[in-house]
C-alpha cells in the first residue's frame, strides 16, 4: 500500500437506551443506566416490573452516527396511558425524536413509566417516520417472564416506514414478573 494511502475506518452507528430507577431500584431490572449498541446488535435487555412500591421507571433513547449513514432518517418514541387507564402511570406523555447526533451520544427526554394496581398501563410506540434512501428499521423484542398479561403485543417485531410503527404495552404491578424489552437498530438491506 502507497505511503500516502490512509486506510478509513468504519464506524456504524449505535443505539443508546438510557434506563434508570427514581424509586426502588428492584422495579427496573436486566441493564440500567446507559448502554449503547452497534447497528445490527441487540441491546442488552432492560426490565420493567414496577408495582405499588415507590417510584418507577426513567427511559430514553438516542442514536449516535459518526459516519452519518442516517442522515435523512427520523427515529422517533412515544409513551401514552392504555385508554381509560390511569394517566398519572405515565409520565412526560408524548412523541419525542430520537436525537441522531454525528459529534455526541446523546438522548432525547425521558419518559416515565410506574405502572401499578390502577386500572391500565403505558403503550410505548416506536416508528421509523420518515427514511431518504437507506432502509433503516427498528427491531423489537419484547417478552414477558411471569404473567403474560401485563406485557402485551410481545415477541419480535419490526418498526419500518413500510410496514408503519409497533406499540407494546406495559401493565406490570403486583402479578409475578415483568416484561423484558431489547431493541437493536437495523441500517441497509433488510
Amino acid at each position: 500500500m502507497p505511503a500516502h494511502a490512509q486506510i478509513r475506518l468504519f464506524h456504524p452507528p449505535e443505539l443508546g437506551i438510557r434506563f434508570n430507577p427514581d424509586g426502588v431500584p428492584g422495579q427496573c431490572g436486566g441493564r440500567t443506566g446507559d448502554q449503547w449498541a452497534e447497528e445490527r446488535t441487540w441491546t442488552d435487555a432492560i426490565r420493567f416490573d414496577t408495582d405499588s412500591r415507590p417510584g418507577g421507571c426513567q427511559l430514553a433513547f438516542g442514536v449516535y452516527d459518526p459516519d452519518g449513514d442516517l442522515e435523512g432518517v427520523s427515529l422517533t418514541y412515544e409513551l401514552r396511558s392504555t385508554p381509560g387507564g390511569d394517566p398519572a402511570q405515565c409520565g412526560n406523555q408524548g412523541t419525542f425524536s430520537m436525537p441522531i447526533s454525528k459529534d455526541a451520544r446523546t438522548f432525547g427526554p425521558a419518559v416515565r413509566i410506574d405502572t401499578d394496581s390502577r386500572p391500565g398501563g403505558c403503550n410505548l410506540t416506536f416508528a421509523v417516520p420518515q427514511i431518504k434512501q437507506t432502509y433503516v428499521a427498528l427491531d423489537i423484542q419484547y417478552d414477558p417472564d411471569g404473567d403474560p398479561a401485563q406485557c402485551h403485543n410481545t415477541g419480535r417485531r419490526w418498526a419500518e416506514t413500510d410496514r408503519g410503527p409497533v406499540t407494546i404495552g406495559i401493565d406490570t404491578d403486583d402479578r409475578p414478573g415483568g416484561c423484558r424489552l431489547q431493541l437493536r437498530l437495523t441500517v441497509g438491506a433488510g
